[in-house]
C-alpha cells in the first residue's frame, strides 16, 4: 500500500510539475490564503518568533510581515513541485528561477583550496539546490557539476516522503543513477573524510536547531535570542582547512525567484576558530533576514531547546 501511495503522489506531483512556472505562481496566492486563514498552520509560532526577533516593530507591522511570510511560504512550496518537473536542466534554466549573481567567487574559492564549505539559512527556497548547475547565467566557469557538487540532508521519518523529496530536490540532475551528491547529515563525516583528496563543494543547511541529543552544538545569540546551533559543518571546515563561504539566496524585487551570492567567510578554515566561523555565519543570515524579513522560514520552532 505504501508503494502505490508513494506513486499515487509521485504522478499527482508531476501532473502540477508539467505547469509553467508562472501557473505556480497564480496558484501560490490562493495557498498562502488557505495555509494562513483556513488551516491556520503555526500562525501562532510565526507571531511569537518575529515579536521577539523584530522587537521594534509595532503589531500592525508584525501582521504585515506574517502575511508577506505566508506569500513567500506558499511560492516556496509551488516553486519546489515545478523544480520535481524540470526533468531536463533547460527547463530549469529557461524558468529563471535562481539566478547565481557572481560565480567567480564559488569559482575562486573552488581553485585556491582543497574543497568548500558552504553555509545558509532557511532564506528564500532551501529546497531548490539540487538543480546549481542551471543557475549560471554568465560566461564565468562556477565549477559546479554533478561530479563534485554535494547537498547534505537530514531523513525524514517517513520512508515514503523522504523518497518522494529526493526524487523532487534533484530531478535536474543528468546522470542520477551514478550521482551520490545527496548525503544524509549522520553521513557526512564519514562521506568527507572518504574524499579529502578529491575537491568537492558541500552545502550544508547550518541555521537549523540541533538534532536530539546532537553533539556538535553551540550557543549564538541569533536575532536578540540566545539558541543552540549545530556547528558541525564549520568544525569539518576547521580541520581539514577548506574554504567557507555564506550562501545569500534574496528573493527578487518582483517576487518571482531568487538572487543568489557567495559571500567568502574564510579562505583556510583552519586558520579561524570555529565560532568565530559560526559568528560571521549568523552575522551575515541575520543581516539577509533583516533586509527581507518575510523571507525567511518562520514557522520553524528554531529557538526551542534540544
Amino acid at each position: 500500500m505504501k508503494t502505490i501511495g508513494k506513486y499515487l503522489i509521485k504522478g499527482l506531483l508531476a501532473i502540477f510539475a508539467a505547469l509553467p512556472l508562472k501557473a505556480h505562481y497564480r496558484l501560490a496566492g490562493f495557498l498562502a490564503w488557505f495555509i494562513s486563514s483556513v488551516v491556520r498552520y503555526r500562525t501562532d509560532d510565526v507571531m511569537i518568533n518575529l515579536s521577539r526577533s523584530f522587537p521594534e516593530k509595532n503589531y500592525e507591522e508584525l501582521k504585515a510581515v506574517r502575511k508577506q511570510f505566508y506569500s513567500h511560504f506558499a511560492k516556496v512550496l509551488t516553486e519546489t513541485i515545478w523544480l520535481g518537473g524540470c526533468r531536463n536542466p533547460e527547463r530549469l534554466h529557461k524558468g529563471h528561477l535562481v539566478e547565481i549573481v557572481n560565480p567567480g567567487t564559488i569559482a575562486r574559492l573552488y581553485e585556491t583550496s582543497p574543497s568548500v564549505m558552504i553555509l545558509y539559512g532557511h532564506c528564500g527556497n532551501w529546497e531548490v539546490y539540487g538543480g546549481m548547475e542551471s543557475y549560471n547565467y554568465t560566461d564565468i566557469p562556477t565549477h559546479i557539476d554533478e561530479s563534485n557538487y554535494c547537498v547534505v540532508y537530514r531523513k525524514l521519518s517517513s520512508p515514503v516522503w523522504d523518497d518522494i523529496m529526493r526524487d523532487n530536490r534533484f530531478a535536474p540532475v543528468r546522470d542520477r543513477e551514478h550521482f551520490d551528491g545527496y548525503i544524509e547529515s549522520k553521513r557526512l563525516v564519514r562521506y568527507i573524510l572518504t574524499h579529502k583528496n578529491e575537491k568537492k563543494i558541500y552545502t550544508v543547511n547550518t541555521d537549523q536547531r540541533p538534532y536530539f541529543q546532537a553533539p556538535d552544538y553551540m550557543m549564538v545569540n541569533f536575532l536578540h535570542q540566545e539558541c543552540q546551533t549545530m556547528s558541525g559543518a564549520a568544525a569539518l571546515a576547521h580541520r581539514l582547512g577548506f574554504s567557507v563561504a555564506y550562501q545569500s539566496l534574496k528573493e527578487r524585487p518582483d517576487g518571482h525567484g531568487y538572487l543568489l551570492e557567495y559571500v567568502p567567510i574564510c579562505q583556510d578554515a583552519g586558520k579561524m576558530e570555529v565560532e568565530e566561523i559560526m559568528k560571521r555565519f549568523y552575522g551575515l543570515l541575520e543581516k539577509d533576514i533583516i533586509e527581507q524579513p518575510h523571507n525567511y522560514l518562520w514557522t520553524h520552532r528554531r529557538w526551542a531547546r534540544i
